[in-house]
């Protein structure tokens, strides 16, 4: 491993796959040598981590530079050097300058064949933001091609600095579902930090945490629940599918960790992910009653402003005791029918929708906004004309 440039630390996680077979690969190959990838995580002021797959074992070099150099000259600052691997692969780049643009790109060796990714880019967290937006969505099982529709539009159509799925991303836990899942997500996720939350099917058998970066905080791996900031924003993702009653130990040693990170964020904006929503007019009483008891004391107390969840396939926007919950399940899963019963509370509600969520900060407030994709009425889907928020609504830091 050869590093050019002595004034940055890069510390690359290699989680080997075991090749299976007695079969030995060819040097020279006609498909690409990855999976999927290179997919961008946690960010923070002077980092960003970065994940991906290959294969078969290969070499590849990794170079990154300022985006303002590389835009100039199309010449790579840093360039780092590894030999052969293979399986998932997870990198994090350190001393970055904070609030800067860079571009990178991996080159992958075999025989006399070059095979490069297209160039990402990524802009590290400026601590003095006050102005930025991020992109929320979930509910991606299943229906790929919707997925890429909206993950697609989320790219082309917003400039969200960030985006966070809030669970659900495949219906189960393969290789070959979370292969779907990244071909889905790819472009956006090669331009953008992206941070997810465990939805029910998520995590049964590891895949889900090699396959991301995701900020730290407690349980598997330092992954399972994580926060973050971002400018006057504190995020915090927390896994929503823990039983009170056969993971009742998880469930509390997140609660209490979900105690001390909220009384340390006392001044900021705090936004919150979980996959499974508090209330939803499909709960035969409109709340979680797993949940609600040991979350929503903890919210209140400490303040949080905005829930974000989307294990129920539809939109539903509900405030509650100060709080706006908002379930954004309309990410390409199959959707729910309309209920007959309504949540008190209910702001706003739509079945039928694929869409996604802008969060945008700006002279203190939060102004959120769910933009729509396209109606799905059986088989056919129908764009959204316009694409202008179907809902809207603004939290001040005053609150």
């Amino acid at each position: 491993m050869s590093n050019t440039a002595n004034r940055q630390f890069v510390l690359l996680v290699l989680v080997m796959l075991v090749l299976v077979g007695s079969g030995s690969v060819t040097a020279a190959q006609s498909t690409p040598p990855w999976s999927w990838g290179p997919i961008l995580g946690a960010i923070s002021e002077d980092s960003v981590a970065l994940t991906w797959n290959t294969i078969r074992s290969i070499g590849f070099d990794f170079s990154y530079s300022l985006a303002q150099i590389y835009d100039s000259t199309e010449e790579w600052e840093e360039t780092l050097t590894y030999e052969g691997h293979l399986g998932v692969a997870e990198i994090w780049l350190h001393d970055l300058l904070p609030g800067t643009t860079y571009r990178f790109q991996l080159v992958f060796y075999e025989g006399d064949a070059v095979y490069p990714t297209e160039i990402g880019t990524f802009r590290t967290i400026d601590p003095g933001a006050r102005s930025f937006s991020f992109a929320v969505y979930g509910a991606t099982a299943s229906h790929p091609d919707r997925h890429k529709l909206v993950a697609n539009i989320i790219d082309e159509q917003t400039n969200a600095s960030l985006v966070i799925h809030c669970g659900g991303l495949v219906e189960y836990p393969t290789e070959e579902r979370f292969e779907n899942f990244f071909w889905a997500m790819s472009d956006l996720g090669r331009t953008r930090p992206y941070l997810t939350v465990i939805g029910e099917h998520d995590r049964d058998d590891g895949l889900y945490f090699e396959n991301f970066a995701l900020p730290s905080g407690g349980g598997m791996r330092d992954e399972q629940w994580w926060s973050f900031d971002y400018g006057p924003i504190h995020f915090v993702g927390l896994d929503s599918t823990l039983s009170a009653f056969t993971e009742n130990a998880a469930m509390q040693e997140q609660t209490a960790w979900l105690r001390q990170d909220l009384a340390s964020a006392q001044d900021q904006l705090i936004v919150v992910f979980t996959a499974d929503p508090l209330y939803s007019a499909s709960y035969d009483s409109g709340e979680n009653e797993r949940l609600l008891p040991i979350w929503e004391p903890l919210f209140l107390q400490y303040g949080v402003d905005v829930v974000f969840s989307s294990s129920i396939h539809c939109y539903e926007h509900v405030y509650a005791h100060g709080i706006h919950y908002v379930v954004s399940g309309g990410g390409g899963a199959g959707l729910v029918a309309s209920p007959s019963r309504i949540v008190p509370g209910t702001v706003f509600r739509r079945y039928g929708l694929l869409h996604y969520i802008v969060g945008t900060v700006a002279d203190g407030a939060l102004r959120i906004e769910a933009i729509p994709v396209a109606s799905i009425n059986g088989d056919i889907l129908t764009l959204s004309a316009s694409g202008r928020s179907i809902d809207t609504f603004i939290v001040h830091t005053e609150q």
